[in-house]
């Protein structure tokens, strides 16, 4: 299928590992100029090197994304460097596995700041140039918390949530404009997130890391994890004029986990 990529200018946020890493390699292959935008100055500068060598032009930019100044600054050095924004991809985001009794108020903002707000912030810096332009393709990564809450993950579902709203609010407002709007929700990888979930539940449970993983797993109908690229797959066709009459949605990715 042709997605029709080739010569855009995405950014993706969270873009020099996992989930973001993979979109961003999606999105070269495809022809697309990329800029990675991280918090990980040294690991975005090594992920744009490398797809560079492929013939596009890949551009690292470090982001807080919770701060405005940051996210502002990542809108400002993209335009002066390609003079447009086609796509934007919100893959920045963390998680904890904790208890809702032993959630301090720092750990809950600091979810709340990178995954709700760093949406939020950056989607604000970047929305006045599609607006601009008349067109534009906004991805937002939620999660399978995003529809359902998990115990254990009270603050990163509420994040996760948020997102969602937002998605299909700016769907609404910014449909006039051209721009569509969606969010991917992945379930269950073999990221750093997802091992640092293990981590924290086989300290708190007592219970051996691959039981967890095993009992996870059991909650798939398709009994096996996602890849970083099944998310990239979807992310790039809601990037393309293929999907153009799909805007508001929460598309799943968790091999059958949750199917609404």
């Amino acid at each position: 299928m042709e997605l029709g990529l080739e010569g855009k200018v995405a950014i993706v946020t969270g873009g020099a590992r996992g989930i973001g890493k993979s979109i961003a390699e999606g999105f070269a292959r495809e022809g697309c100029n990329v800029v990675i935008s991280d918090i990980l100055s040294e690991a975005a500068q090594k992920t744009a090197k490398n797809l560079a060598q492929n013939g596009i032009k890949a551009l690292a930019v470090e982001t807080d994304v919770s701060q405005k100044a940051s996210a502002d600054n990542l809108a400002a050095v993209t335009i002066k460097e390609f003079g447009r924004i086609d796509i934007l991809v919100n893959a920045a985001g963390i998680v904890r596995d904790s208890r809702f009794v032993d959630i301090e108020e720092e750990e809950w903002d600091q979810i709340l700041n990178i995954n709700a707000k760093g949406v939020y912030l950056v989607t604000k810096a970047v929305v006045p140039h599609m607006i601009a332009a008349r067109a534009g393709k906004i991805v937002n990564i939620s999660s399978r918390s995003g529809k359902e809450a998990q115990a254990g993950l009270s603050h990163y579902g509420a994040s996760k949530f948020a997102v969602i709203g937002l998605t299909q609010a700016l769907a609404k407002e910014l449909a006039e404009y051209n721009i569509n709007v969606n969010a991917v929700c992945p379930g269950i990888l073999h990221t750093d997130m997802w091992e640092k979930i293990l981590d924290a539940r086989s300290a708190r449970t007592g219970l051996p890391r691959e039981e967890i993983w095993a009992r996870m797993l059991d909650t798939i109908p398709l009994k096996r994890p996602q890849l970083p690229e099944d998310i990239a797959n979807v992310v790039l066709f809601l990037c393309s004029e293929v999907s153009r009459n799909i805007t508001g949605e929460a598309i799943n990715v968790n091999g059958g986990a949750r199917m609404d």
